[in-house]
């Protein structure tokens, strides 16, 4: 950012004795004057108002103004811009949300499931400031929604619209979920690559085994951080078929042990959020395992702009001079 500096700020010193110059010469024209000569009465002297004599006493203001122009341009004014160069050492980040019909669970009330989700991840994507963040939706099948990107408030968007009819296939593909999150990082050259699975149920859709996804990730140098979502036991979900009872209760299914397996193999970890709080701790958590590396170097350039100042100045009490000696010139 461009902003005013001096080069030589001490030359500002000088101003001290110019206002004191300036504090004194306004003092004897106005404080301590005397008359030329004697006069009974004013109404004695005769005067002739003209625009020589009306604007002779503005003469010394261009001398006090060039010398103003001239300290100043010994401070050597000037424009500073500092300029920042940022080496990213970051990381590729892969997102993959469980979109299927379970995600409707009640039990982080009010929300369900999935708006928790989405507003934990606008969270998560908030904070990784230099990182390349992409996303994948699953249900019965995997859509890639947004590849890898730099553009965080695009992704927020994309999250902002998933919903449940994001996928028409209702089940959990959870292996076909990590293959496709895993595809879209093969030509990555970042220092790590993570994927941040969110799920609340157990794999029973897909061409693809969770095992096998997890294999070839881990081959590919990715890591995956599994957070299991939703409470045990029965979890109210709406109904909209029953005019009389708002809610019905299902059993909630879930394989803890097959994401923890998923998480071992691939050097991540294994999170359990039984609540909308848990599971921002759970995020937070791995946000700060899996911190970018940014290589920042500061520059600084000086724009001088001093001999604006210098050349006013000169101008000025040439000026002056020029005035004084040709257009308001005394007569001995």
């Amino acid at each position: 950012m461009g902003q005013i500096e001096f080069k030589n700020p001490l030359f500002l010193l000088l101003l001290v004795p110019y206002a004191a110059m300036v504090l004194w010469y306004l003092y004897r024209r106005y404080y301590n004057r005397e008359s030329a000569f004697a006069a009974s009465s004013e109404s004695m002297v005769k005067r002739r108002d003209s625009f020589r004599s009306m604007t002779y006493r503005f003469i010394p203001a261009l001398r006090f103004i060039a010398i103003l122009l001239i300290i100043l341009s010994l401070a050597r004014p000037g424009k500073g811009i500092d300029y920042s160069s940022v080496k990213n050492l970051g990381i590729d980040i892969m997102i993959a949300l469980d979109a299927s019909g379970s995600m409707q669970g009640e039990d982080f009330q009010p929300q369900n499931r999935l708006a928790v989700a989405k507003q934990v991840i606008k969270d998560f994507i908030d904070k990784r400031k230099s990182d390349r963040l992409g996303m994948v939706v699953f249900a019965g099948e995997a859509y890639l929604q947004c590849p890898l990107t730099v553009e965080r408030p695009m992704i927020q968007d994309i999250v902002d619209e998933i919903d449940f009819e994001s996928v028409p296939v209702n089940g959990t593909a959870i292996g076909d979920a990590i293959a496709l999150a895993a595809s879209r990082m093969i030509d990555s050259k970042a220092k790590s690559k993570i994927i941040l699975l969110l799920t609340d149920g157990m794999n029973n859709k897909g061409k693809i085994d969770p095992e096998t996804a997890a294999k070839t990730a881990a081959d590919l140098g990715i890591r995956i951080y599994c957070v299991g979502i939703g409470k045990d036991g029965l979890v109210p979900y709406p109904n909209p078929h029953s005019l009389f009872f708002g809610k019905r209760y299902e059993q909630n299914q879930f394989d803890e042990t097959a994401l923890r397996e998923i998480a071992k193999a691939t050097g991540g970890k294994f999170y359990r959020a039984t609540s909308g709080g848990v599971l921002w701790d759970n995020i937070r958590d791995i946000d700060r395992l899996e911190r970018s590396e940014i290589e920042t170097r500061q520059y600084h350039e000086f724009y001088d702009k001093f001999h604006l100042f210098l050349a006013a100045g000169i101008s000025l009490f040439l000026l002056e001079v020029v005035l004084r000696a040709a257009v308001y010139r005394k007569i001995p």
